[in-house]
């Protein structure tokens, strides 16, 4: 190839790079990248108070604690209590 035709290339590619549109799906994932990235650096900007109490309200609870996923029971067949049966 020669130089001209190697610039013409790069020029094609770089016109067809700028054309391209990225689907809804990307452009709200880098939104949430960038956004993590700000409040990793800087905290939460321009908290209101209502936000804040509703969020503390379990800093001090034992709630989740309490809550034993083990000991409910949820329903298992009879054909399926038998497979665990040693």
């Amino acid at each position: 190839m020669t130089e001209e035709q190697r610039l013409a290339v790069i020029a094609k590619a770089v016109a067809d790079s700028k054309s391209i549109t990225s689907p809804q799906f990307i452009e709200d994932f880098i939104a949430e990248i960038k956004t993590e990235e700000i409040v990793a650096e800087h905290g939460l900007l321009n908290n209101q108070k209502g936000d804040l109490e509703d969020e503390s309200q379990f800093l001090f609870t034992d709630v989740a604690e309490n809550i034993d996923e083990e000991d409910e029971s949820f329903g298992v067949s009879d054909q399926m209590k038998g497979v665990y049966k040693s």
